[in-house]
């Protein structure tokens, strides 16, 4: 399957497995949109992407998943006009047990890593139906 022209969104693209597969993407020609909360990093994973793609076409968003879902579905429409590739990859891992944790810490957990899954697949499911992504 060519990802040529496809239009990719991989959140948690600021680092280890996001970032690659970001630089991945724009390697076979794909338009990438980056999501990740620390800015310093995000320019370095395009840049990573622009070494393997001096042709790529990207869009760099510094949001936090878990408030600005639909914000990063409607600035990659409002760029591409389409999307047809959405990579969940944004998610915490936090050490301790149930009686270490507090329902902050809880709850932190939960919003990054299945509430944000949720509302971006929501919003970005009428447009991954219509491109068959």
């Amino acid at each position: 399957m060519s990802l040529v022209g496809k239009v990719v969104i991989v959140t948690g693209a600021s680092s280890g497995i996001g970032a690659s597969a970001a630089e991945s993407f724009a390697k076979q020609g794909s338009k990438v949109v980056i999501v990740g909360r620390n800015e310093a990093n995000l320019k370095a994973t395009e840049a990573a992407c622009k070494a393997a793609n001096s042709k790529v076409e990207l869009l760099v968003i510094a949001a936090d998943v878990t408030t600005n879902a639909e914000k990063i579905i409607n600035s990659t429409i409002e760029r591409f006009g389409q999307l047809d590739v959405l990579v969940n990859n944004a998610g915490v891992g936090e050490m301790g047990s149930i009686l270490d944790i507090d329902v902050d810490q809880f709850d932190r957990i939960m919003n990054i890593n299945v509430r944000s899954v949720f509302l971006l697949t929501k919003y970005a499911a009428p447009h991954l139906i219509k491109t068959q992504g």
